[in-house]
C-alpha cells in the first residue's frame, strides 16, 4: 500500500499549520464540539448512544474541507458504495445492498432511501449538493420501523440549516480547474420583528458549473459539463403554544451533460457524435407539524410530495461508429450503428403522507413502557416515461403503492439497561402495462437490548427483520420465458456494538459487528450486445453479508481532531438460475462487497486562524455486479485543506485526489465494438481525477 505519501503529507501539513498558529501563551484546552444527534432514526438519539450503525458528518466536515456535494463525502462513509454511470452518484449500496442502475427496463423501487430534510429523493441523487447542509447521516442496515420497503440497505439523509430567529446567512463562492464555478447565498432570519421566534425562514441559492472532467475529441467540447441549480426555502411559525410547523420547497435543475466511455478505455477523451444527457428538473415540497396541546402525547404529521422530469441519454456506441457495416446488432441495417442512441425520458410523481403519535414522557410513559411511538404511513409512486433508440418507441408506466402500521416501545430495566422492540407491517403494490399486478403484505421490525457498562462505556446487541419488496417487470421487449413478476426479499440483520468514550471523554469509538442474511435475493439483469439491451428483476437464492465498522474520533487541543474509520466485509452469494433458465452466477462474493475499506484523517476546525487538514481513504476491489465476473479496482486517494479564518470570513485551498490516483466508478462488460466482432469486452468509467480549487465565505 501507498501509506508514505499521505502521511508525509499529512505531517507536513500540520506541523506548518501548528507552528503558524502558535504562539507564546499557555497550551490551549481542549475544545469540545457539539455533539451530533441523529434524526433520520425513529427516535432521535445522540450520535454516541444509538444502538445502531450510524455515521453522522457536521459542519467541522462539510464547511471545512473539500466536501461540496455528497458523491464527495462516499468514500469516507464505512461500507457505502455507490454506482456511476450517470453524472453524479446516484445509485447507492450499503452493506452490498442496493441498485446500481434505473434503465429503461428497470423500476423506481429502491434499497437505500435518499431524503433530503422530510422530501424523498431515492435514485435522484442529483440534488445532493452540500451547501447550507448542516449534517449529513448515514444510517446502515434495515430500517423497517422507520421507512419500511424502500430502506432494506439503509438511509442516507441530508439535514439542512433551520430558520432562526435572528439573522443568519452565508455567501460562498469556489472557483478550481476544469472550469469548476461555485456560488451560494443563503440567508435566514424573523419576518415579525416583534416576534421572532413566530414566524422564521430560511432560503438558499446554489449553483455549480464544470467541464465534467472528459473532453470529447471528435467534437471538441465539453460534452460531460455539469450546470447545476438549486433553490430551497424553509418556514416555521409557532402560530400558539401548542402547534409548531415547518415548510420546505426545493426546485433544483441539473441539466448535465453524459459523455464518459470510450472504446479504448482512455478516461480522458470520448469519441462520441451525439453526446449524452443527464437532465433532472425537480419540484419538491413538504409540511410538517406537531401538536403537543395534549397531556403525555405529541402528535406529528407529515405531508411529502416530489415531482422530477429526467432526461437520460448516450451514444450507446461511443464513436462515430463504422459505415457500411454489416455485423452491427441483430435487426440493424449496414452503415446504422453509427446512429444508435438511447434516450429515456421520465417523469415521476410521488407522495407520501404519515402520522404519529410519541410519548413526551421517555420515563413511565404507559406503565411498564417508559417511550412509545405509534403511526401510519402512506404513499404513491407514478413514473411514466418514453425510451427510444433507432429501432424501438417503447413507453414505460409504473404505478406503486405502500399503506403502514408501525410502534416503537422502550422499557428500562434499571439504571444501565434499555431495551426497545418496534414493528412494521406494510402492504404493497406495483402495476405495469407488461406485467400482471403484484401486491404482498410485509411486516419487520427490530429488538435491540442497550447495556452501560460504565458511564463512559455502554452496548448493545439488536436483530432487525427488513424487507424490499417485490414488484413487476416495466420493459416490453422481455420475451415470453423472462420474468414478469419478482418476488420480495427479506433481510435478517443481526448487530453488536460498543460504544465507548475515554481520556475524559476525548476520545470517542463506535464499534460494530454485523450478520446480514437476504432470502429470495433479487437481481437485476440484461440481455443483449452492443446498444440493444432489455433488463429485468428476478430472485437468485440467499446470500450472507458478515462485517465490522469501526469509527473513532480524538479530540486535541485548540479544535484539532484525529478521525479514522475501519469497515471489513465478507459476503457469499448461492448458486442460483434465474426463472427464464439463464444461469449466471452465485457461488461467490456479492457484488458491492469490497473487503475493506478504511480512512484517516486530521483535521483543524474552521475557526480562527489557520486550519485545514488531510484525509486518506482507500478501499478494497469488489465485483460491479452479480451478473458477470468484472471487478473495480482497488484505490487510495487523498484529499487536502489549508485555510485561514478570521471575524466572519474564510478562504480555503484545497485538492481532491492529490495523487492523481485512477480508479473506477463504473464498469461494464458487453460487445460494443464491431471492431473485435462485438466480443465482451471490459469498459470502464473513472472516478474524478485531480481537482484543486479555492472557496471564500462569509457567514454571519
Amino acid at each position: 500500500m501507498r501509506l508514505p505519501k499521505p502521511i508525509l503529507l499529512s505531517g507536513a501539513l500540520l506541523a506548518t499549520a501548528a507552528r503558524a498558529d502558535e504562539g507564546p501563551s499557555a497550551a490551549p484546552a481542549t475544545v469540545q464540539l457539539e455533539p451530533l444527534r441523529v434524526t433520520a432514526d425513529l427516535w432521535e438519539t445522540p450520535l454516541d448512544r444509538i444502538a445502531a450503525s450510524v455515521s453522522a458528518y457536521g459542519p467541522e466536515t462539510l464547511a471545512g474541507g473539500s466536501v461540496r456535494h455528497f458523491g464527495d463525502l462516499v468514500d469516507q462513509i464505512p461500507n457505502l458504495t455507490y454506482t456511476g454511470g450517470t453524472s453524479r452518484p446516484r445509485y447507492f449500496q450499503i452493506r452490498g445492498v442496493g441498485e446500481n442502475s434505473q434503465f429503461e427496463g428497470e423500476t423506481p423501487d429502491s434499497s437505500v432511501r435518499f431524503l433530503v430534510d422530510d422530501l424523498d429523493f431515492t435514485g435522484l441523487g442529483s440534488v445532493g449538493s452540500t451547501f447550507d447542509v448542516r449534517q449529513v447521516e448515514v444510517l446502515r442496515g434495515p430500517q423497517a420501523g422507520a421507512f419500511g420497503a424502500n430502506a432494506a440497505g439503509g438511509v442516507v439523509r441530508l439535514v439542512t440549516n433551520e430558520p432562526t430567529p435572528y439573522a443568519t446567512g452565508a455567501v460562498e463562492g469556489t472557483v478550481g480547474t476544469d472550469g469548476l464555478r461555485e456560488a451560494g447565498v443563503a440567508i435566514g432570519g424573523p419576518l415579525l420583528p416583534g416576534a421572532p421566534e413566530k414566524l422564521m425562514f430560511r432560503l438558499a441559492f446554489n449553483g455549480h458549473v464544470g467541464d465534467g472532467f472528459r473532453r470529447n475529441a471528435l467534437l471538441d467540447a465539453d460534452t460531460n459539463a455539469r450546470d447545476e441549480r438549486a433553490a430551497r426555502l424553509k418556514l416555521t411559525w409557532n402560530p400558539g403554544a401548542s402547534w409548531r410547523w415547518d415548510a420546505t420547497v426545493l426546485v433544483a435543475d441539473a441539466d448535465n451533460g453524459y459523455d464518459e466511455f470510450a472504446l479504448d478505455n482512455n478516461g480522458r477523451f470520448t469519441f462520441s457524435n451525439e453526446p449524452g444527457r443527464d437532465r433532472q428538473e425537480s419540484r419538491a415540497g413538504s409540511l410538517r407539524g406537531v401538536y403537543s396541546g395534549w397531556q403525555d402525547v405529541r402528535f406529528t404529521t407529515v405531508t411529502s410530495a416530489t415531482g422530477t422530469d429526467s432526461i437520460y441519454g448516450y451514444d450507446a456506441d461511443w464513436t462515430i461508429g463504422y459505415p457500411n457495416d454489416p455485423d452491427g446488432p441483430a435487426g440493424t441495417q449496414p452503415g446504422t450503428y453509427d446512429d444508435w442512441f438511447s434516450d429515456l425520458r421520465r417523469d415521476r410523481r410521488a407522495y407520501s403522507q404519515e402520522f404519529r403519535l410519541d410519548s413526551e414522557s421517555e420515563q413511565d410513559a404507559l406503565g411498564w413502557i417508559d417511550r412509545w411511538t405509534l403511526g401510519v404511513y402512506g404513499s404513491a409512486i407514478k413514473e411514466n416515461g418514453r425510451y427510444t433508440d433507432p429501432f424501438t418507441n417503447m413507453p414505460i408506466r409504473y404505478e406503486g403503492e405502500n399503506a403502514a402500521i408501525f410502534g416503537q416501545v422502550g422499557h428500562d430495566f434499571g439504571a444501565v439497561d434499555r431495551l426497545t422492540v418496534g414493528l412494521r407491517g406494510e402492504w404493497v403494490a406495483s402495476d405495469s402495462d407488461f406485467a400482471p399486478r403484484f401486491d404482498d403484505t410485509l411486516w419487520g421490525g427490530k429488538v435491540a437490548w442497550e447495556h452501560d457498562f460504565t458511564t463512559d462505556q455502554s452496548g448493545f446487541a439488536s436483530v432487525t427483520r427488513g424487507y424490499k419488496a417485490g414488484g413487476v417487470a416495466v420493459d416490453a421487449r422481455l420475451g415470453a420465458n423472462d420474468p414478469r413478476t419478482y418476488a420480495t426479499e427479506t433481510l435478517w440483520n443481526y448487530e453488536l456494538g460498543l460504544r465507548s468514550r475515554f481520556f475524559d471523554k476525548q476520545v470517542a469509538n463506535r464499534l460494530t459487528a454485523f450478520w446480514i442474511s437476504r432470502r429470495d435475493t433479487q437481481v437485476r439483469d440484461s440481455a443483449g450486445f452492443g446498444g440493444n439491451f432489455y433488463f429485468y428483476t428476478d430472485n437468485g437464492d440467499d446470500a450472507e453479508i458478515f462485517g465490522l465498522e469501526d469509527e473513532a474520533t480524538w479530540l486535541l487541543p485548540d479544535f484539532w481532531s484525529v478521525t479514522a474509520t475501519l469497515a471489513l466485509m465478507n459476503s457469499d452469494l448461492d448458486r442460483f438460475a434465474l426463472s427464464n433458465g439463464v444461469n449466471i452466477g452465485g457461488g461467490r462474493e456479492l457484488a458491492n462487497v469490497p473487503a475493506y475499506g478504511y480512512s484517516l484523517a486530521v483535521r483543524r476546525a474552521p475557526t480562527r486562524g489557520l486550519f485545514g487538514g488531510v484525509e486518506f481513504v482507500a478501499r478494497d476491489r469488489y465485483y460491479e455486479s452479480n451478473t458477470h465476473a468484472e471487478q473495480r479496482r482497488a484505490y487510495q486517494v487523498a484529499n487536502a485543506t489549508l485555510g485561514y479564518a478570521w471575524s466572519d470570513w474564510s478562504v480555503t485551498f484545497w485538492g481532491r485526489n492529490l495523487f492523481d490516483e485512477e480508479y473506477d466508478k463504473r464498469v461494464f462488460f458487453f460487445g460494443n465494438d464491431a471492431a473485435s466482432g462485438y466480443a465482451p469486452t471490459r469498459y470502464v468509467s473513472r472516478a474524478d481525477p485531480r481537482q484543486f480549487g479555492v472557496s471564500a465565505a462569509y457567514r454571519f
